[in-house]
């Protein structure tokens, strides 16, 4: 349960931080759909004033030059030195011939730009321009005027090309952040699952390292070193484990060897000699005599018990002609006899893939079965426990469940870390669920083997 919580404060953790960082993503996102036009806006406006201000003093300089070349066409066109006709033809920058007379001439700007901008850029410089009129007969007059129709023209084109190199400046901007925060989200859903999958053991997981932004490549090849790092930790650990348990087994059968070869041997040799000591004295020894000698008789037997169940947990069975089936139910059997507890073995076994357990996994199925039995015994005041075995062509299905109630917490001791460690060397999954009518220890193993209508040795 305790392993439960914590994976479920870790995905809940993850989920937070995850739904933070794209929460975080979409506020930037919006405001930089406020702030990048508000700057581009201002730098444009200071631009556009600099522009201005700037055409304001070119303008004053250019109507003054103006001014004079028009007093100057307007006298050589009076004194006949070029024809007027003529003169209206051409094209003069800042200058304009009008066949009206000065006070019938149309002073209003034909510009592009609005009236209003084209009066703030020229500033003081006013809309009331020097004429010069020109005298062809007694009744006809025209006039030549300098105007700054033209370089507000230009001021116009100025401006306009500066809007629109802002514009698509500030466009390319959003595209490029929207760009970027697409592929820090995309790249965060990618570590999100990827956090994901290491967290539920799976170090094969790795994150592509290529990215526009520096930044995701560094983290992208931190965390496949990083899984790397405890994939190869992970290796050692299983190599070390598997290890401790291998000479954890050889040291069991070596003591129930040494249980069975020569403490039991001798007490055995002890209940002999009391037994044949019995037989020649009774006649002759007193009561109280013969009290103690069966009083040790009885200790002896309780001894040789004792160092049998002892070899039998040290070193349960010859797992090389043994079954796993039959190894259960002569745990089962023997655990009743010691703890008067009732257990009952369910096991089926159906056609399947050739499989036959090898005596290391039988070993690994025992010891968690003990190890949950004495977890039992020691822990959960039941009256009655169900061990079920099946195994089909595609699983291993193992479920050792008890009706006891306990207040403690499950703790992860030492014994549940060995159950952990020789599941994993099964390639199996194994869960321990507490719940209000007992805990159940539920181990799961998905064969991976070729198909055959051979039995499985259950």
């Amino acid at each position: 349960m305790w392993a439960s919580r914590v994976q479920e404060n870790g995905k809940y953790s993850l989920a937070s931080a995850h739904g933070l960082f794209e929460d975080i993503c979409m506020k930037f996102s919006l405001r930089s759909l406020i702030w990048v036009p508000l700057t581009f806006s201002i730098g444009f406006a200071l631009s556009a004033s600099l522009i201005v201000i700037q055409a304001r003093d070119d303008i004053r300089e250019e109507l003054e030059s103006a001014t004079h070349v028009a007093k100057s066409l307007a006298l050589l066109i009076e004194y006949d030195r070029i024809g007027a006709q003529e003169a209206k033809n051409l094209q003069f920058r800042h200058i304009r011939i009008s066949t009206q007379p000065p006070h019938l001439v149309n002073q209003s700007l034909n510009v592009s730009m609005p009236s209003w901008l084209a009066n703030w850029t020229l500033g003081d410089v006013g809309s009331d321009w020097q004429k010069y009129s020109i005298h062809l007969d007694p009744v006809q007059m025209w006039t030549v005027y300098a105007t700054p129709e033209d370089e507000l023209d230009e001021v116009w084109e100025s401006l306009t090309s500066t809007f629109f190199v802002f514009l698509v400046s500030a466009l390319l901007c959003i595209a490029l952040i929207q760009f970027g925060l697409n592929d820090v989200l995309k790249r965060m859903r990618q570590f999100s699952r990827a956090m994901t999958e290491m967290r539920d053991g799976h170090l094969e997981t790795k994150l592509p390292e290529t990215s526009p932004i520096v930044e995701l490549q560094a983290i992208a090849r931190q965390f496949n070193a990083t899984t790397l790092t405890l994939k190869q930790a992970r290796e050692d650990n299983k190599s070390l484990s598997i290890s401790l348990i291998n000479s954890q087994e050889q040291e069991r059968r070596r003591l129930g060897s040494e249980l069975h070869d020569n403490l039991g041997q001798i007490i055995a040799g002890l209940r002999a000699r009391v037994y044949l000591l019995n037989i020649q004295t009774q006649s002759e020894m007193s009561a109280s005599g013969l009290e103690t000698l069966k009083s040790v008789s009885d200790e002896l037997e309780e001894a040789h018990r004792v160092i049998r169940n002892l070899i039998t947990e040290l070193d349960p069975m010859d797992l090389q002609t043994v079954n796993l089936n039959e190894a259960l139910n002569q745990i089962c059997m023997k655990w009743m006899q010691v703890t008067y507890i009732e257990c009952e073995l369910e096991a089926s076994c159906e056609v399947s893939p050739a499989i036959t357990l090898v005596a290391q996994e039988v070993v690994h199925i025992i010891r968690i079965v003990q190890e949950s039995l004495h977890n039992i015994y020691k822990h959960s005041n039941a009256n009655k426990v169900t061990v079920s075995l099946v195994n089909t062509r595609d699983y291993l299905d193992l479920k050792i469940e008890d009706n006891g109630v306990s207040s403690k917490e499950l703790k992860s001791g030492y014994g549940l870390r060995s159950m952990q460690v020789r599941a994993k060397e099964l390639g199996a999954r194994l869960r321990i669920q507490k719940h209000s009518t007992g805990v159940t220890v539920h181990l799961h193993k998905t064969h991976q083997r070729a198909h055959s209508n051979e039995l499985l040795d259950c």
